[in-house]
Parts: structure tokens; C-alpha cells; sequence
């Protein structure tokens, strides 16, 4: 399903939606879960489409989810969007809703062809992180743009860190030092992306190899790039858990005037 303003966008946003969420236990979705009254997804594009450039913007979505998705998506574009001066920045995006795979990695590869051939620059972002500010978006389209290589946000690993093994006896005290927290929007030049997931595809059916790339970026740096940090930001943290969904609400909370 797709909705084509007439331009010529460089920037595609993937917001994977297609989790199931069942560690959250809310009986949906994750992406279609409530967060101060909105679900996940509409936080997710209500922040992609004040990015102030064209852009195409791709859903991936449960199945039976899709014409939830583009109701939820088009009304928010459709409406514009009134915040820090971008009204009517809808107007930018062209939006397609497509169906998830089985793990993510699918989904981000459904994304990825939905893309039309004028995109160079992709996002791909974590609907189940709502709450991630728009400057974490513009840092990795700037760090993109500037290195030509792959950009994760991240934030410094806060808690002690210990290495056990399988009977739960600590092997050792890790260095906190040297390691981060990766999040989402993660960046890349499109054809790099691209690349490293068709080569990820061929190992798998060559091989049958089961090891599952927990990002892009780790799939990036498989095929030999680089993948650079840039800073990320504490609001936002992923929803996994019940637990989770009252920590964001107090953050929403936070923010309020």
C-alpha cells in the first residue's frame, strides 16, 4: 500500500513494526501498543516525518496489521504535523506499509525492497523505541552522510557487567570502558546495506548457518564494513516488557511542560 506525493526523495525511514510482543503480554502487536494514548508506530512516524528533508517512509508491519498501520500513518501525515515550526512536513513523505518476515532481519530485507530507486540513504528504526528524540535521527543521517559508512546511535554501558557461565558462576568482571548500549535509527548507504543483507540470504541457504544478526549493523560489519557511533539518548529505551511500558510513560511524563 503506498501513498506518492510528487517528489524525488535520498532518505528512506524502515520503522520495523512486525514484532509480536510477547514478553509484553498485551495480546497485539508491540508496535500497536499504547503509549500515552498513542500506539508505538504513531510515535514513531509522528517523529520520521518532522525530519525536514523528502523522504520516503516504510512500514513493516504484521500482515493482518496492514491497513491499521497505513490508517495510523496516513492520518498523521495527512493531518501535517505541528511541532518546532514543521507544519504540514507530512507533505514530504511518500508512505508504503509492507508485511514482516519471519525474524527481523526478513522484515528489514521486505523494507529495503519497498524502497523506490531514488533512496541513498537508509534508516532503519525499531518501532518498539517510541520515544527516540529527532536529533538522534539527524545525527546518524549527518554521521552518513559525512563517513559514507554505517552509524549507530549508543549510549555508555551504566551498569557492572559480569561474564558467567552456563551454572551461573561469574568468570569474570567485564570492562565497561570500551562498550555501549546500540539503539536505533541505525544508518547506512543504501547499496551497503543492501549488499550485506543479500550476502547474509546466500550464507544462510548455503550453509544453513543459524546464527541471527541481532541488528544491521552486525550484518554490515559481517560483510567487512565499518559501522561508526554516534551519541544517542537515554529516552530511548526499548519496550520489551510491561515493565518497560510504565518507564517510557514516566519519561512521556517527564517531558510535559
Amino acid at each position: 500500500m503506498t501513498i506518492s506525493p510528487h517528489h524525488l526523495a535520498e532518505l528512506g525511514v524502515i520503522v520495523v513494526a512486525a514484532g509480536r510482543g510477547e514478553r509484553l503480554g498485551a495480546g497485539s502487536p508491540k508496535a500497536f501498543a499504547l503509549l500515552d494514548g498513542k500506539t508505538l508506530l504513531e510515535h514513531a512516524v509522528r517523529t520520521v516525518v518532522r525530519i525536514g528533508t523528502p523522504g520516503q517512509l516504510v512500514l513493516v508491519v504484521p500482515e493482518d496489521r496492514a491497513a491499521e498501520a497505513l490508517e495510523i500513518a496516513d492520518e498523521v501525515i495527512g493531518s501535517g504535523v505541528i511541532e518546532s515550526g514543521a507544519l504540514g512536513a507530512g507533505a514530504l513523505w511518500r508512505l508504503s506499509v509492507v508485511p514482516g518476515g519471519r525474524e527481523r532481519h526478513e522484515s528489514v530485507r521486505f523494507g529495503l525492497a519497498a524502497l523506490q530507486d531514488s533512496i541513498g540513504t537508509v534508516l532503519v528504526h525499531d518501532a518498539a523505541r517510541p520515544l527516540t528524540p529527532l536529533d538522534v535521527f539527524e545525527r546518524v543521517i549527518a554521521a552518513v552522510h559525512e563517513t559514507r559508512e554505517a552509524v549507530v546511535p549508543a549510549i555508555p554501558v551504566a551498569d557492572t557487567l559480569k561474564r558467567v557461565d552456563a551454572s551461573g558462576e561469574v568468570l569474570e568482571t567485564v570492562d565497561r570502558a570500551t562498550l555501549v548500549a546500540a539503539q536505533t535509527p541505525q544508518g547506512f548507504v543504501r547499496e551497503q546495506l543492501a549488499a550485506a543483507h543479500e550476502t547474509a540470504q546466500a550464507r544462510e541457504g548455503a550453509s544453513g548457518d543459524a546464527a541471527v544478526p541481532t541488528d544491521d549493523a552486525e550484518l554490515v560489519q559481517r560483510a567487512g564494513g565499518t559501522v561508526r557511533v554516534v551519541v544517542g539518548s537515554p529516552r530511548s529505551h526499548k519496550l520489551t516488557t510491561a515493565a518497560d511500558l510504565a518507564m517510557l510513560q514516566g519519561l512521556v511524563d517527564e517531558g510535559r511542560p
